[in-house]
C-alpha cells in the first residue's frame, strides 16, 4: 500500500529568492543574448550571465494565471539562467525529489492562496503555507521517473522536428539566398555562372527572371475567426505563450457551455496556417500547423497567415518569415512600437518582401521537398500530443494513489 505524509512546501523545499535581480529592458538591451532570462511564466528574454545552475522549479508570483491557470503555474528549469522577481525560485530538500514536487504542484489550485484582485500575487509565505499530500522518497522517485519518462520522449520528438527545420532551412538558404538552386544544366546557379541583376527593393543582387514580391500580394492575414454564428461544444485554445519555434507545448480545452472562453479565443486554425506572436518577436512564438486538432482555435496575439497563391507554399513563406533577419527586423519594428509591450502589427509582416522567380510554375519540386519534411514534423507533433494527454491523465492519479507504479 502506498504511504502518504502530510507537509507545507517550506518544509520540503528550499527557496532562493533573495538571489533574485531584476534587470530592466534598457539593462537587457544592449547586452549579449545567451541565457534565458525568465518572468513568471516564462522566458522572457535572454542576457549575458546567469545567476542560477542546476534544477529549480520557477512558480509564478503574479499574474491572472495564478487565478485561471490556464497554463502552468509552476516551470521546471535546468542549467544556467536569470530570474526576474516575478517568479519564486524553489528546489526539493534533500530527501524529496524535485521534479515530483513540479508534476505535484502543477495540481494545485493556487487560487486559495493568492491576493489581489487588479493584481493577482502569490506571496512567499502563501506558497510556502500551501499543504501537500505527498510519497516517500522511494515512490517519489518512481512517479517522477515514468512521467519524466513521458516528457523525455516529447523532447526527443521536438529535437528530431528541430533537425528537419534545420534541414528545411538549409535547402531554403541553397535556393532562396545562396541562390545555388539546380539550373537547366543540374549544376548551382549562381556559382556556375548564372546571370544576376542588383534589384533595388531588396538591395542585393537576384537572379535573372526573379523578381520580388511584396508579403501582401501572396499571403492573406487573420482571414478566419469565430463569428456569432459558429457553435462549438469543445475548442482547443492555443495561447502565444504555448507555441515557440514550431514547438506546441499543448492547448487549453474549453468546453463553452460551461467554460468561460478567453476574449482572445477568436482564430480558426486551418490546415497549414503560419501563426506568428505580435508580442516581442525576438522570443519565436510562431509555428506553421500542417495539421490542426480539431476546433483548434488560437489567439488574436497571432498574426494568421495562408498563402493565396497555390504555387507558394506555406512552408517556404514560414521559412522565410523565420530566419534570423525577418526576426531581427521585426524585433527592430516591436522595439519602436507604441503600446504596453513590444508588438508588430499584420502590416508589418505583409510589407516585408521575397525574392521569388517571376514565374511560379516551376516550384513544384521544392515545395514538394519542404511539405515531405514539414508532413514529418506535424507527425512528431501528432505523437506529442497524444504522449501529453497521456501524461496529463496519469498525473492526478499517481500522486493520489488510483494508480500505482511496479517495481520492475
Amino acid at each position: 500500500m502506498t504511504e502518504f505524509y502530510e507537509c507545507t512546501v517550506i518544509d520540503v523545499t528550499d527557496n532562493f529568492d533573495k538571489k533574485r535581480i531584476p534587470l530592466s529592458a534598457k539593462q537587457r538591451g544592449d547586452i549579449a543574448k545567451i541565457f534565458p532570462y525568465y518572468g513568471a511564466q516564462s522566458i522572457i528574454d535572454y542576457v549575458d550571465d546567469y545567476l542560477f545552475d542546476g534544477e529549480y522549479i520557477l512558480v509564478a508570483e503574479d499574474g491572472e494565471n495564478l487565478n485561471s491557470q490556464n497554463s502552468n503555474v509552476c516551470n521546471l528549469v535546468n542549467g544556467k539562467f536569470w530570474v526576474n522577481n516575478h517568479a519564486h525560485i524553489i528546489r526539493a530538500k534533500e530527501g524529496y525529489n524535485t521534479k515530483y514536487l513540479y508534476y505535484y504542484l502543477n495540481l494545485i489550485n493556487f487560487k486559495p492562496f493568492v491576493t489581489g484582485s487588479a493584481q493577482p500575487k502569490l506571496t512567499k509565505d502563501n506558497l510556502n503555507s500551501i499543504p501537500l499530500t505527498i510519497h516517500c522518497e522511494n515512490y517519489q522517485n518512481k512517479i517522477a521517473k515514468m512521467l519524466d519518462d513521458l516528457d523525455k520522449k516529447i523532447a526527443l520528438n521536438n529535437k528530431i522536428n528541430a533537425e528537419l527545420e534545420a534541414m528545411a532551412k538549409l535547402i531554403y538558404d541553397y535556393w532562396f539566398v545562396q541562390f545555388d538552386f539546380p539550373d537547366a544544366n543540374g549544376k548551382p546557379y549562381k556559382s556556375s555562372g548564372g546571370k544576376m541583376i542588383y534589384n533595388e527593393a531588396l538591395k542585393r543582387e537576384i537572379p535573372d527572371g526573379w523578381g520580388d514580391f511584396k508579403l501582401s500580394t501572396i499571403l492573406k492575414s487573420n482571414y478566419s475567426s469565430i463569428g456569432k454564428d459558429d457553435c462549438f461544444d469543445e475548442i482547443q485554445y492555443l495561447d502565444t505563450g504555448s507555441l515557440t519555434k514550431n514547438i506546441i507545448e499543448g492547448t487549453e480545452r474549453i468546453k463553452p457551455a460551461q467554460d468561460k472562453i478567453p476574449s482572445r479565443a477568436r482564430r480558426i486554425i486551418k490546415k497549414n496556417d503560419i501563426l506568428y506572436s505580435t508580442v516581442r518577436p525576438n522570443l519565436c512564438h510562431y509555428g506553421i500547423v500542417k495539421n490542426p486538432l480539431d476546433n483548434m482555435i488560437g489567439s488574436t496575439g497571432f498574426v494568421q497567415l495562408s498563402s493565396k497563391i497555390s504555387s507558394i507554399s506555406n512552408d517556404l513563406v514560414y521559412i522565410f518569415l523565420t530566419s534570423s533577419w525577418v526576426t531581427e527586423r521585426l524585433h527592430q519594428i516591436a522595439a519602436l512600437a507604441v503600446s504596453a509591450y513590444p508588438s508588430i502589427s499584420p502590416n508589418d509582416i505583409l510589407d516585408l518582401n521575397i525574392a521569388l522567380p517571376e514565374s511560379l510554375g516551376g516550384m513544384g519540386s521544392i515545395n514538394s521537398k519542404f511539405d515531405t519534411i514539414y508532413s514529418k514534423i506535424s507527425l512528431n507533433q501528432k505523437e506529442n500530443q497524444k504522449l501529453s494527454e497521456l501524461r496529463d491523465w496519469l498525473l492526478p492519479m499517481l500522486m493520489n494513489g488510483q494508480v500505482t507504479v511496479n517495481d520492475s
